[in-house]
């Protein structure tokens, strides 16, 4: 590993025994000691050994492997020689099945308030575990250039990363053979590799996503229109029409053969010819967002509404609800834990039809999640 910084961190020379119980939600072993909790990257429930706290907080440390006494016995090598320093994947360390029993407990976790959700929950594997990711954004800083460890604060430099699209192979390698690019763009900042409409294109210290948003795993991706696709079509009563809020170009709700009101959450209208029957370019987290959407929307009720917003979830969602009356929410989330929170404010009563972790993000703790609901008052 490579990594420079200009004042190195306060060193700790305080080390604990851990013994793993669970893993969390961030895909860190949770070891219990009295009454604290020792939260330690790449280790796995039943694993023990020595760690090196490198935080701490009330009632609270934070540790990394110093010596592994006790291996669990799903343990694997990791197919990337920087896994064990690169914050970047979380579970690389075990095998896929182990990975996904991990991201289903953490859901279950999130949606325990709901009934009968294990019932409902499916999950949809990657079709594969490496070399899926068409968008990297990496930090540099002066010629180092990579992921940000957060407990050093350094850049890992990571030239032989196997989670990246084959597509992006050449120009990421070239960041790291031909480090030209130090002389233009000085002292800190980040470079962004992407594939558009499969070319491949670079940007330097832009906002994430700046050619348009776009998920990182193709083939799940259509997995999931797919998934989003039977849910309406499954919804009980003929659907005519469907609002599609954070629709960003329309791609969850491109394969489904119904009226449709897309809108998306930044105020531009790049994507206004996306061939949605309306399209409206409107921030959503704006105070009058909802009443801004009534006054120039024709329609009053809608029988699908359909969500995907961004890390942050959609607060207000019970006020879109209660506005349009939707008898179905499918609602898709990055993010089960604000997911969670969004869907309980609901004041309308709701069975669960459906809830869906489809894994777009294989060796890390990320995972996609839909849950499709039918009001019992429509």
């Amino acid at each position: 590993m490579n990594s420079r910084r200009r004042h190195s961190p306060k060193k700790t020379s305080l080390t604990l025994r851990f013994q793993i119980d669970h893993m969390d939600p961030l895909g860190q072993g949770v070891s219990k000691l009295g009454d604290k909790a020792v939260f330690i990257a790449k280790t796995l429930p039943g694993e023990s050994g020595v760690a090196e706290v490198t935080r701490q907080t009330k009632g609270v440390q934070f540790g990394r492997v110093q010596e592994l006494t006790g291996p669990a016995s799903n343990r694997v090598e990791p197919a990337c020689v920087h896994f064990n320093r690169c914050p970047g994947c979380h579970y690389l360390h075990t095998d896929y099945e182990s990975e996904l029993v991990y991201k289903q407990q953490t859901l279950l976790r999130y949606l325990a308030r709901f009934p009968a959700v294990e019932a409902h929950l499916r999950v949809y594997p990657a079709m594969s575990r490496l070399s899926y990711r068409n968008r990297i954004q990496l930090h540099y800083r002066y010629h180092y250039l990579g992921l940000i460890d957060g407990v050093s604060d350094q850049v890992v430099e990571i030239p032989h990363c196997k989670i990246l699209h084959p597509s992006l192979t050449e120009a990421f390698q070239q960041l790291y053979s031909d480090k030209s690019w130090a002389e233009t763009h000085k002292g800190r900042g980040h470079c962004e590799l992407y594939l558009c409409n499969d070319e491949v294109r670079e940007s330097w210290n832009q906002p994430y996503a700046e050619g348009g948003f776009t998920q990182v795993n193709q083939a799940m991706n259509q997995l999931l229109r797919t998934v989003v696709a039977e849910c309406v079509e499954a919804g009980a009563g003929q659907v005519e029409t469907l609002l599609d809020l954070f629709a960003g170009d329309g791609n969850l709700s491109a394969e489904i053969p119904v009226k449709k009101t897309q809108v998306d959450c930044v105020a531009s209208s790049k994507h206004a010819e996306a061939g949605a029957s309306r399209f409206v370019a409107l921030d959503l987290f704006q105070d009058d967002a909802l009443n801004t959407f009534r006054s120039q929307c024709p329609e009053k009720k809608f029988d699908v509404l359909l969500v995907d917003p961004p890390r942050k979830g959609f607060p207000v969602l019970d006020d879109w609800v209660k506005a349009y009356k939707p008898g179905q929410l499918v609602y898709v989330s990055c993010n089960a834990a604000t997911m969670a929170r969004d869907l309980e404010s609901l004041s309308g009563r709701f069975t669960v039809e459906k809830v869906a972790l489809i894994d777009l993000f294989p060796g890390t703790y990320h995972f996609e999640t839909l849950v499709s609901l039918r009001f019992k008052n429509k």
